[in-house]
């Protein structure tokens, strides 16, 4: 049933993603999303799902993510055992409308859309 106003949730992927991975063990990409943790969106009556970060970022981005005192301040008290690789670049600072390759790909991005409609 089609809803008048439709909601939409916004995740940040790469924080997800790598919650996933330290439960996993592992490094962790969209294709090991589990299924139910998809439809715990839609028990919770959202239309949508924004897979805020999955974009393509660039190297210019990361440094200055990972350069700047303040903002790794915040990272690592974000995230304890902070690593370079964990600091990505801003989600907003888009190099390629392309799924980045450490999160599946396109492909990956593909299968997750067709597994959550």
């Amino acid at each position: 049933m089609k809803t008048r106003h439709p909601s939409l949730f916004q995740i940040n992927t790469r924080v997800w993603l790598a919650e996933l991975a330290r439960a996993l063990r592992r490094p962790a990409t969209l294709d090991d999303i589990p299924d139910a943790e998809l439809d715990k969106f839609a028990e919770a009556s959202f239309d949508w799902v924004w897979f805020l970060s999955v974009w393509q970022t660039g190297t210019a981005g990361r440094e200055i993510s990972r350069n700047n005192p303040e903002w790794r301040k915040e990272f690592q008290e974000t995230l304890p055992d902070l690593r370079e690789e964990d600091i990505a670049g801003s989600g907003f600072a888009i190099t390629g409308y392309t799924v980045a390759k450490n999160l599946g790909g396109d492909a990956a991005f593909a299968r997750l859309s067709v597994a959550s409609s």
